[in-house]
């Protein structure tokens, strides 16, 4: 009974201690399955929890509080281990009474929790609006200058089917073949141009 009992609590003891190794690892797997803007080098793995641990209890003048100020700009160029060792001695600052934190400490518990880095950070970059409407302008212009550019080397020569005379020419023989009797050209008051066109007349 007593061997039991033993066996149960070194059990839950091992569960409480590989804890947030085995919350990184699903971390890690669940975001190797899901397609997100995270790269490789971003992702939390068990491996970047043990060097965190490592981090922590070595006492290498790591220290939280220094980090804390400014963390907006400072995340992103942190290693990931030290990402890591900043998010978990969050957690245990935050298991404190709220009104204990300082302001640094609660901006920091914010951004690491809802700011724009990992799967939230932002997939157009400020200014991309203005440069993607100069770049489609610039595309257009440039087909517009290459259309009149060709058409000035063009035959300034109509060909012989533009001229009026040849378009009433054709006007002429759909009347003789009766094209369209009901609505068109050889209809009933028809009072059109036929196929001359309203530029050449």
């Amino acid at each position: 009974m007593l061997s039991a009992a033993r066996a149960t609590l070194l059990s839950v003891a091992s569960r409480q201690g590989r804890s947030s190794a085995v919350a990184v690892a699903r971390l890690s797997t669940s975001a190797h399955r899901q397609q997100s803007l995270v790269t490789k080098e971003e992702r939390w793995t068990q491996e970047t929890a043990t060097k965190a641990s490592q981090l922590i209890s070595s006492g290498s003048g790591f220290d939280v509080k220094q980090v804390l100020p400014n963390i907006e700009a400072r995340w992103k160029d942190m290693p990931t281990e030290e990402q890591y060792a900043v998010f978990r001695q969050l957690e245990e600052i935050q298991k404190k009474d709220w009104k204990e934190l300082s302001i640094d400490e609660k901006k920091a518990a914010y951004f690491i929790s809802f700011g724009p880095h990992g799967p939230r950070r932002p997939i157009v970059n400020p200014g991309q609006s203005i440069r993607t409407f100069t770049a489609v302008s610039a595309c257009i212009l440039a087909a517009f200058g290459v259309f009149y550019g060709l058409r000035q080397f063009a035959n300034p020569n109509k060909p012989k089917t533009m001229t009026v005379e040849y378009q009433e020419a054709m006007t002429e023989r759909a009347k003789e073949e009766k094209q369209n009797p009901i609505t068109g050209i050889t209809s009933e008051g028809y009072k059109g141009k036929g196929h001359v066109q309203s530029s050449l007349a």
